[in-house]
Order: structure tokens, then C-alpha cells, then sequence
């Protein structure tokens, strides 16, 4: 979705277009499989670009260095050190604009008076509290563990599986020995067998809060495992027991929770264990797309350098 996104961009214009992307628009439909995706990568991760060497970048794309930097002379650049000056001049564009207050009334004003819009500012809202309730401290406490931890075991139940499944996936990508539990897998419960000390659990749990998230974190306490609860509040089964609670807003306006908060603190969560862990997870992560790549797992792949 978010390369669909980046091919759009390029084809109509980005909106903070400045001459690099106004010239990544012009050359688009004349550029070879490879050279597009270096492109969609300028403009989908432009902090990446600001802030990583040609060799980072390259492989990330799976590409040649010298395939990116012959791509920037085609930008009529000086090479790579001259496309990042100019990429760090949007990016702190970006920063700046980000910092603007926004205004909620507007951003959902065509939505006014219908149950669509009043969901939306429900969940600009929940995660409005979601943010204020977290502390860098806890959240440092939490990757730490995450990070050093021999295996990580995410769980869940219900609607909060959804939120869990997406972490148990990426954090896969990221590290090794993480297993995501379900209650009536059978298999889960040899992998619990095996549960020490050197493990963590990290478990979403929100009302009505699944028994058998609270069994699991049990367990973790009865063998010495570190225990992570993203929950609504500290007073939940789990949150009572947990070594670290990240609290994140789920009421929605429907007869289901919604997932917005609980989403965000995984992503903040996977993103702490990419900085933390650094290369390793970057390399790990490029592995994988490898491997998905030539398994023909999605419809954009990565192709081969050109």
C-alpha cells in the first residue's frame, strides 16, 4: 500500500515536492524496474535516505551502491552526498510542518454528522491519550527486555489477536525465537514447556481480557519470564502482574474495542527494537524480503538489479 502510495506521489506530485522529487515525477514512467523502486524509496522513507550511507540504502533495496549512485546523476545530483543534503532539507521541511498544531474539527469536517466521522475522532482521540500516557522510560524498559530476551512469546485473544499477530510478525523479521501463542493451539503449550527466565512474554489484552492471556502470563510469572502488558489499565489481570505496562486507549464507539492505540505502542515498540538492535535487524530484515521475493510472495516484489 504505502509504494501504491509513493507511486501516486510520483506520478501527481508530491505536495512537499522540492526539485528532487519534481524531478523523480518528470523521469518516473522512463525509469527501469529498479531505478522505480529507488525512487518510491526516496519518497516513502525520506529520514532513511537523509540519515543512511549508500551502502545502508542499497542494501535495503537489494541493489548494487553503484546503482544508486548512478541513478542520482540521472537526477543531474553529484552523487549520493548531494541527494542527501537535499533529502535533509525536506525532511526538516517535513519536521517543521509536523509540529503545526492540528486541527481535528477540520481534518473531519466533511464527515460532520455521520457515525463515520464520529469513529475517526474517537480514534484521533484515543490516540491522542495513548500518547499522553506513555513515558520513554517504560517503553525503554520494554525493548530492553524485548531485545535480550532468548525467545519472545506475544499473545493474545479475541479482537486483541489482531494487534498481536501484526507485532508477533514484524518482531519476527526482526529478531529470532519469537513465537506468537494461540489459546487453542496445541502447539503453544509445548513452547510454554519450554518457557524460562531468559524469556519474555509481551501480552495485549483489553476488555472483556481473554482467560487464557492471563493463564499464559501466569505461567510467565510462575517461571521467572519478564512479563510486557499493553492493556488499557494497570488494574487488569494482567497489568496487576506485569513487569512493564504500556496502557494504551481501546474504547470505541461500536460494540467493538478499537485497535488504534494498541497499534501505535507496537509500532513505537518495533521501532525501539530496530534502533536497539541496529544492523543486525536491518540485515535480518533484508533477508527475509530475499526470501519472500523469490517465493513471488507479494504482487509489488523486489526485483533484481538492472
Amino acid at each position: 500500500m504505502a509504494a501504491k502510495k509513493a507511486v501516486a506521489e510520483l506520478r501527481a506530485g508530491a505536495s512537499a515536492s522540492g526539485g528532487v522529487i519534481e524531478e523523480l515525477r518528470r523521469q518516473y514512467d522512463r525509469l527501469t524496474q529498479s531505478q522505480k523502486r529507488i525512487a518510491e524509496f526516496i519518497v516513502e522513507h525520506p529520514q532513511t535516505v537523509a540519515f543512511s550511507t549508500v551502502d545502508q540504502m542499497a542494501a535495503q533495496l537489494d541493489v548494487n551502491p553503484s546503482t544508486i549512485v548512478r541513478f542520482t546523476y540521472r537526477l543531474n545530483l553529484k552523487g549520493f552526498p548531494d541527494l542527501q543534503e537535499r533529502i535533509q532539507e525536506l525532511v526538516r521541511g517535513q519536521l517543521s510542518r509536523a509540529s503545526e498544531p492540528v486541527d481535528q474539527d477540520r481534518v473531519s469536517a466533511h464527515l460532520a454528522d455521520t457515525s463515520f466521522g464520529a469513529s475517526l475522532n474517537h480514534d484521533i482521540r484515543n490516540l491522542h491519550r495513548t500518547v499522553q500516557g506513555l513515558n520513554a522510560e517504560d517503553l525503554d524498559a520494554a525493548v530492553a527486555r524485548i531485545v535480550r530476551a532468548r525467545r519472545v512469546y506475544v499473545v493474545a485473544g479475541f479482537s486483541s489477536y489482531g494487534a498481536a499477530h501484526y507485532f508477533a510478525l514484524i518482531l519476527s523479521r526482526l529478531r529470532s525465537e519469537v513465537f506468537l501463542l494461540e489459546s487453542d493451539d496445541g502447539l503453544s503449550a509445548t513452547r510454554l514447556a519450554e518457557m524460562t527466565g531468559q524469556d519474555c512474554v509481551v501480552a495485549f489484552t483489553f476488555p472483556r481480557y481473554a482467560a487464557s492471556t492471563h493463564r499464559v502470563a501466569l505461567w510467565a510469572k510462575e517461571n521467572g519470564a519478564g512479563l510486557i502488558a499493553i492493556t488499557d489499565t494497570t488494574i487488569s489481570a494482567v497489568g496487576q502482574i506485569a513487569h512493564v505496562v504500556l496502557l494504551a486507549v481501546s474504547a470505541g464507539t461500536g460494540m467493538q474495542n478499537s485497535l488504534v492505540g494498541p497499534m501505535a505502542v507496537a509500532n513505537a515498540l518495533l521501532n525501539g527494537v530496530t534502533a536497539a538492535k541496529g544492523r543486525s535487524a536491518l540485515d535480518r530484515y533484508g533477508r527475509h524480503d530475499t526470501v519472500l521475493n523469490r517465493w513471488d510472495a507479494f504482487v509489488l516484489k523486489l526485483d533484481g538489479d538492472e
